[in-house]
């Protein structure tokens, strides 16, 4: 029988069994994340329970059983606690600052056992025992997290998560606010695919039109096939928290489309997550949207069977209806119009005139403009910031913009008529650029490889791409995108391959031209690939599951304008840039103009934040290799200072009552590579080995030296390592009476 199936029958047969479960801490019953929300290459396996930044609350059994499974890490989830329930199901606590003493001892001696900070322990049936309503640890911040909260899961008995909040925990939670929707996004789904005009994403605002009813004013004009993508969090009543959703479906004309409940899922299926959520949409830093279809290669617990691909309609007039749900069942609805058809395209000319630094604009395929969104803008790529100006609309069919000056002379518009909206436009009212500089760069979805050009500066120009293949030049029309983005058509994987150099040139000028060289690679599902670029500087290594289907990997300059970098090497991009990762991609870079790869860390630039952000580094001899989850950016840096002890109790010199010490309070920070937690912490007192663990959050060394310290003058050293090999050690003493 079909596991999923089993799975879900598994799981209906729990949500007919009665709960009565306790609240699991005394910490707060408010939430800060639900069940399923988007998490790094991962769901959200529970919930998040609010402690107010404050360690050492209470944390309780929810019900009878016995504990099963104790970890403790320095990262992931810190201290965890799994107890077995007598329904089967299965309760976890995780980023505990400690455990109840019974507990707590146990620990202790499995560490001491295996000489370890951290543990993974299976714990036999009715060793501990626990009632419901039992203290069972304390709140915390151990682990990987960024603030002190309880994660508490519910799993079934073979160690699946389920939605906490579908058993009588929703009972604790007061919900009467509604989903908010945002935006939605329309995307291509075919190379030939057009939304208004356009071959790119078009995103729509969502209008309230009552408390729990939004609309989209546009009716889209699309040709060919397509998907319909959407934003939306929701609310909890007194919480300034945005939450993921619990379920939405999406209607066309009627009919059921696609539907996505988060009841439960595996953990097999964390690598699905990015086939749901909108990855195209995220890696272009657009924000989390929940995709409403179905992607080839999904195979989501969430999502509905029944649902279905991307939408294709025959021409004229259709009805799309998303409705949206929370765990408490507030329900909010999204109404809008498409229209299967190609919007007319402008037909205009446009002139200064001789006043008011004026400029008019004369439609010759419009009888009479219904409406118009228009704004100025800077012509640079490093300025957005949009101007409202001051026009009149003349003769219905003309317009006047009034008081262009230097530097906001790029007016964006789209008009409307009586029959829809006509193509977005770019124009430059003002005296052309005579450089037009910028970069190249590569962008790769499920839909094809289209080659992209950002302009420094707004040329006004009307551009193409040429490219080479075997010896021919070929010509192909390239779209404004935005204001400094031009970009091509889609190719196929295959037609891309062939390109040798990529080239843009300008119709109205011809030497206005930029060219680049693309290393490229093609990788298929379940065939091992290498491929060393850039003259054997880079190798990159495809180990048959790292993409659900094929690929193409490529090596360019940033898709960024970035200021000068110490990097020792040019950074350079790894794409594809909005593909979703199976499994992790490892490279290596070669490194033969350095005496030693000790303190070199390879690093990824993070765009958002405008930083550097180091990556876990292997070193060999003359080589350093890493791994990427997504398309990155990519240089090197030399980390050569030590990591920095900031502060020890017991103090050099001073003298403690016994009793009073049980533990070390040391901080320690390193400010780039980070910390080497896992091997690169030493501690002997006495001159015996002390067992530490690392606490990620608090930058803060754990030890136990209760029954290591012994009356008279106590002995300690700790050496303590980065993750580029730099090292800072400490000697001292004290005094126990």
């Amino acid at each position: 029988m079909n596991l999923k199936y089993i799975y879900t029958f598994t799981f209906l047969l729990n949500c007919i069994f009665t709960y009565d479960y306790v609240w699991p801490t005394n910490a707060s019953e408010t939430i800060t994340a639900c069940f399923g929300e988007m998490r790094t290459n991962r769901y959200h396996a529970g919930i998040d329970i609010r402690t107010y930044g404050i360690n050492g609350r209470e944390i309780y059994s929810i019900s009878d059983g016995y504990v099963y499974r104790i970890k403790v890490s320095n990262d992931g989830y810190g201290n965890v606690l799994y107890i077995k329930l007598n329904d089967k199901n299965i309760a976890l606590y995780a980023h505990l600052s400690k455990f109840n003493k019974k507990i707590q001892k146990i620990v202790h001696q499995i560490q001491t056992m295996r000489d370890s900070y951290s543990i993974d322990h299976l714990i036999e049936p009715g060793l501990i025992n626990v009632k419901k309503g039992e203290i069972i640890g304390y709140t915390g911040d151990t682990g990987g997290l960024s603030g002190p909260h309880l994660h508490f899961e519910i799993r079934d008995e073979i160690n699946r998560p389920i939605n906490p909040l579908k058993t009588n925990l929703i009972d604790y939670l007061t919900d009467n606010k509604n989903p908010i929707p945002k935006t939605i996004a329309i995307t291509p789904q075919s190379i030939n695919t057009k939304i208004d005009g356009n071959i790119f994403m078009k995103e729509y605002e969502a209008h309230m039109i009552d408390f729990n009813n939004y609309i989209i004013k546009d009716t889209i004009n699309i040709e060919g096939e397509f998907g319909i993508s959407v934003k939306v969090f929701d609310k909890i009543d007194l919480q300034p928290f945005n939450f993921g959703i619990y379920s939405i479906e999406l209607f066309i004309d009627s009919l059921y489309h696609y539907g996505i409940k988060f009841d439960k899922t595996s953990f097999e299926q964390s690598n699905q997550m990015y086939l749901e959520r909108d990855y195209n949409l995220l890696s272009k830093n657009k924000g989390e949207f929940y995709q409403l279809f179905k992607p080839k290669h999904q195979n989501n617990y969430f999502v509905d069977k029944k649902s279905k691909n991307s939408i294709l309609k025959d021409s004229g007039i259709h009805q799309f209806h998303i409705k949206i749900t929370d765990i408490k069942k507030n329900q909010s609805n999204l109404y809008g119009n498409f229209i299967i058809r190609s919007p007319e395209k402008n037909d205009y000319t446009y002139y200064a005139t001789k006043k008011n630094n004026s400029w008019k604009i004369d439609f010759n395929n419009v009888n009479k403009i219904s409406t118009i969104e228009l704004y100025l803008q800077n012509r640079t790529n490093f300025n957005n910031t949009k101007i409202n100006p001051e026009f009149e609309i003349l003769n219905d069919n003309s317009i006047i913009i009034n008081n262009v000056k230097n530097p906001y002379n790029v007016l964006y518009f789209q008009l409307s008529t009586l029959k829809g909206p006509l193509q977005e436009e770019y124009i430059l009212l003002g005296s052309p650029s005579k450089n037009i500089d910028g970069y190249f760069s590569i962008d790769h979805n499920t839909e094809g490889i289209s080659a992209t050009y950002f302009e420094n500066n707004f040329s006004g120009k009307t551009p193409n791409l040429v490219y080479t293949v075997n010896n021919k030049v070929y010509k192909s029309n390239m779209y404004r995108k935005d204001k400094n983005l031009l970009s091509s058509k889609r190719f196929s994987i295959k037609e891309f391959l062939k390109m040798n150099e990529i080239r843009i040139e300008y119709e109205d000028d011809l030497l206005l031209s930029k060219k680049t060289l693309i290393d490229k690679m093609v990788t298929y599902p379940n065939i091992y690939t290498k491929k060393t670029f850039q003259n054997g500087l880079i190798t990159i290594t495809h180990n048959k599951e790292t993409f659900f289907d094929t690929t193409l990997i490529y090596i360019t300059t940033p898709p960024i304008y970035m200021e000068t970098s110490e990097s020792l090497i040019a950074p350079f991009y790894i794409g594809p840039n909005s593909i979703p990762f199976n499994k992790p991609l490892e490279f290596s870079i070669n490194i033969y103009d350095q005496d030693s790869t000790d303190n070199l860390v390879i690093s990824t630039y993070d765009i958002a934040n405008k930083k550097w952000l180091p990556l876990a580094t292997r070193r060999t001899k003359k080589s350093l290799i890493s791994n990427i989850q997504k398309g990155s950016i990519i240089g090197i840096f030399k980390d050569s200072k030590d990591p920095d002890i900031k502060n020890i109790i017991p103090r050099n010199g001073a003298t403690y009552l016994k009793d009073d010490l049980n533990n070390f309070d040391i901080i320690v920070e390193d400010n780039f590579s980070g910390v080497n937690h896992k091997d690169g912490i030493h501690f002997t007192l006495n001159g015996q080995k002390i067992i530490t663990g690392f606490n990620l959050y608090q930058n803060k060394i754990i030890t136990n030296v209760k029954g290591h310290v012994k009356k008279g003058k106590n002995d300690y050293e700790l050496i303590i390592y980065d993750n580029a090999n730099n090292s800072n050690q400490i000697k001292g003493h004290f005094f126990i009476k």
